[in-house]
């Protein structure tokens, strides 16, 4: 299931900003992503770009950001598939606040 941008209702403000972040996805955790970066974030999660398909419900593992923040567990609650002329796919992840890694 696919749920776009616009069926996710904004519950709080953005801050938008590119910060490089290596990802581990997949549903057993199997696949690094080391080309992908923040579009935006807030409390609550944050809007990704990377080169691999993204799937609702799907954990991600934000393993190493530029920033230095610990790694956390996200689910997505949205994807975007890439249109043409863009090589990425977006998805919008939300923090797992019960686990940590």
């Amino acid at each position: 299931m696919t749920r776009s941008l616009s069926e996710v209702m904004r519950r709080e403000e953005r801050i938008y900003v590119t910060l490089p972040v290596k990802l581990r996805t997949g549903w057993g955790g199997t696949i690094d992503e080391r080309d992908a970066n923040t579009v935006d974030y807030s409390e609550r999660g944050m809007r990704v770009r990377a080169h691999i398909p993204f799937q609702v419900g799907q954990s991600v593992v934000i393993v190493e950001a530029r920033d230095g923040a610990h790694p956390a567990n996200y689910s997505v609650v949205w994807v975007r598939d890439p249109v043409k002329g863009q090589p990425f796919y977006e998805a919008g992840l939300e923090v797992q606040r019960d686990r940590t890694n």
